[in-house]
């Protein structure tokens, strides 16, 4: 039989029965500080064989020296057991909000769970059943994280290789054969993740600066933030092509300020205003945003490496628009455009009303 192997993700999480924990975007588990008992009691992980075979079950775990961790383990081919004279549904018996704990470990101890106290990783070899059952107990006060919790069903590939007369359950070579086999498992698993590593959509946020940095961008600084800086990565191959340019500048700004920038060349600032010591190759960038100074000057770092040669680009914050009423002064930056009328043909004009936009 292959191995297989079971992630407990944020969805199963959701479905399980928790009390004393919470839980983040991520499906990672903390420990309410002012609850001495944590218990999770995980919805059945259903392997759709009778008499599977378990292996191993391991998880992820940070707790204080105070803290005691117990785990809870059985297996069944049925969804219903009997409990005294009744007949129960095994997982919405274990994850109601009203059924005492107590109750809830008299059907663990029907079913002849194993019980492993301190462990992150365990052997679950001799339970049999269609069904895996599991309840994470922590009890103590304190900080704790529980996360990245797997179980496996399956044969081991290392003892796959040896005549059957070395792969008794629970003997001494299968047990000491096991550790090499887990290793052998964790390395496997590393080097499938790889293509998940490697990917700008997949990889953790962490790896983004150093893949903007082989694609030739410097993005230190902490003023983007992770979903802008990832779709920056993504886009800097057609970005460095586009370097130089007008349009590159304006992705990059949209890209990063999540709005679409007005950006106006020295020969169009003249259109709107006589400014001293503005040359031809300046760029004016009108946007909505405000800055802190640190914000500022990470983010004109970031677009010196995309503007052209010579060019001198400065950013100005736009104010809100000013609405005039009767009664009502303009204030400081606001101005009234003055329309002139324009000749289009012969005997036809535009009156005070029009306004032709470029």
């Amino acid at each position: 039989m292959a191995r297989t192997v079971y992630s407990i993700k944020k969805n199963r999480l959701k479905r399980s029965f928790g009390e004393g924990f919470m839980m983040d975007e991520a499906g990672n588990l903390y420990l309410d500080e002012n609850s001495p008992t944590h218990r999770l009691y995980l919805t059945a992980i259903d392997s759709a064989e009778d008499d599977s075979e378990w292996g191993r079950l391991s998880f992820k775990v940070r707790l204080s020296e105070e803290q005691v961790l117990y785990t809870y383990a059985f297996a069944t081919n049925d969804r219903e057991l009997k409990m005294g004279e009744e007949m129960v549904d095994v997982e919405s018996f274990l994850i109601a909000d009203g059924i005492p704990d107590s109750a809830k470990k008299i059907l663990f101890n029907h079913s002849e769970a194993r019980r492993f106290v301190d462990k992150r990783d365990v052997l679950l070899y001799g339970l049999k059943g269609r069904y895996l059952y599991i309840c994470i107990e922590i009890l103590g006060l304190g900080e704790g994280m529980l996360y990245n919790i797997r179980a496996e069903r399956g044969s081991d590939e290392f003892m796959d290789a040896f005549p059957e007369i070395y792969r008794e359950n629970n003997d001494f070579f299968r047990r000491y054969m096991t550790v090499f086999n887990s290793i052998y498992n964790d390395f496997e698993d590393v080097i499938d993740r790889l293509p998940e590593l490697l990917s700008f959509d997949t990889c953790p946020s962490e790896l983004l600066p150093t893949y903007a940095a082989w694609l030739g961008i410097d993005v230190q600084g902490d003023f983007m933030k992770p979903e802008a800086l990832r779709q920056l990565v993504k886009e800097a191959y057609v970005l460095n092509r586009m370097k130089g340019t007008k349009e590159c500048l304006k992705r990059l700004l949209t890209i990063v300020l999540e709005e679409t920038p007005i950006i106006l060349e020295s020969n169009q600032m003249k259109e709107y205003a006589e400014s001293e010591g503005e040359g031809v190759f300046d760029v004016t960038v009108l946007v909505k945003k405000k800055f802190s100074e640190n914000e500022r000057f990470q983010l004109m770092y970031l677009l010196d490496q995309f503007m052209p040669v010579r060019c001198r680009l400065k950013i100005e914050t736009l104010k809100d628009n000013s609405i005039l009423d009767n009664r009502v002064y303009l204030d400081m930056n606001a101005q009234v455009q003055y329309l002139e009328d324009a000749k289009l043909d012969e005997y036809m004009s535009l009156d005070g009303q029009l306004v032709l936009e470029e």
